[in-house]
């Protein structure tokens, strides 16, 4: 019975370790996928000039941001009434995912800002240089992942090892 349960927790912890280096890539995806948003918005405003309405539908149908929760939040909400700006925030705030990024918040935050405030050209830069920022984020956060999701595992192997060591 000791052995099961020196074995469960042996497990237990090597499954604690990946999960902390799975959060680790699930955070580097999100990252990705909001760089893959900014992109897309600023060629869509770019090459086809949605009005913000539109855009904001265009996106929220989009299989490519399906993770993106708030985004089908601001197109449902967002009908010329309410500034753009405050009906993105408030979706953003309600999104758990995107508050775990405190920094990648920031720059979505930004983002709500920008769109439909101003000319198609000047949106367009201000978005350039959004994902300028994002892309230094994103680097960081693959560094990490791959440093510290490591040594998450190997944490978890190596106590999982330890208490079965010291239980025997």
């Amino acid at each position: 019975m000791k052995v099961i349960g020196v074995l469960l927790g042996g497990f237990a912890l090597l499954l604690l370790g990946g999960s902390f280096s799975a959060r680790l890539r699930e955070q580097l995806k999100m990252l990705i996928t909001v760089k893959q948003l900014f992109l897309r918005i600023d060629r869509e405003l770019a090459v086809r000039r949605l009005p913000t309405g539109q855009l904001l539908r265009v996106l929220a149908e989009s299989p490519d941001f399906s993770e993106l929760s708030f985004l089908k939040e601001i197109s449902a909400r967002f009908d010329g009434r309410e500034p753009l700006e405050e009906v993105w925030a408030a979706a953003l705030d309600r999104d758990r995912r995107v508050s775990a990024l405190p920094e990648m918040a920031a720059l979505l935050r930004e983002c709500g800002g920008i769109l439909g405030g101003s000319d198609w050209e000047s949106q367009t830069a201000a978005l350039s240089l959004l994902s300028e920022r994002l892309d230094g984020l994103i680097a960081s956060a693959r560094e990490r992942a791959e440093k510290e999701g490591r040594m998450y595992r190997s944490l978890g192997l190596l106590s999982g090892l330890l208490l079965a060591i010291l239980a025997l």
